[in-house]
Formats: C-alpha cells, structure tokens, sequence
C-alpha cells in the first residue's frame, strides 16, 4: 500500500515543474513572427518557409527569450512575390498567454 501524502508530495513537485515554461517551440515563434511583420507593415505575408529558432537564451534586459530566428518570407507587394531571406535575433516574451515578438 502507497503511503497517503506520495499523490500529495508528486503534485507539489509537478506542479511548480509544469511552470517553468521555457522558450517557445517553432510554431508558436513562427504565429509571433508573422504578427510582428504584419503589424510592422511589411506587406501581406504569403508564405514563411524554413523558419528555425536557435540559440535561445532567457533576455538580459526584459521578460522573455531572445533567439536566433532564420528562414524565408515571402511577401506579396504590388502583386509580386518578394523573397525575403530572415536572420535576425528576436525576443519572444508570452503576454495573455500567446507568444509575441519584439525587433528589439
């Protein structure tokens, strides 16, 4: 027979674990990514392509993490497809629960 605190003392450690958040995962960068061109006024975003987060580190100077962000926009702009190519470090910060990106 389990002891009665072990189900007790399990989700005292889980809990504070399940909190620790982390940097966000390709996907939820990618959402942020395509938000900050939007509003930043880049044109109508058609595509990214091989979007990849590296080298991410909690940021010095404000909430968040701050990674290397690659890949490939591709831009509507007068009706013509403008290729883009992004290597840029960004900061992600989560606010109300969704991911955002900030240039700086």
């Amino acid at each position: 027979m389990k002891p009665p605190w072990l189900p007790l003392a399990s989700l005292a450690i889980a809990l504070p674990l399940s909190g620790c958040g982390g940097p966000p995962s390709n996907e939820e960068a990618e959402k942020a990514f395509a938000v900050l061109l939007t509003q930043s006024g880049a044109g109508q975003i058609t595509s990214i392509q091989d979007f990849q987060l590296a080298g991410c580190v909690k940021a010095q100077e404000m909430e968040g993490y701050r990674c290397d962000t690659t890949g490939n926009v591709s831009i509507n702009i007068g009706d013509h497809q403008v290729p883009v190519p992004v290597s840029k470090n960004l900061r992600y910060a989560k606010e109300s629960g969704k991911w955002r990106a900030y240039a700086k």
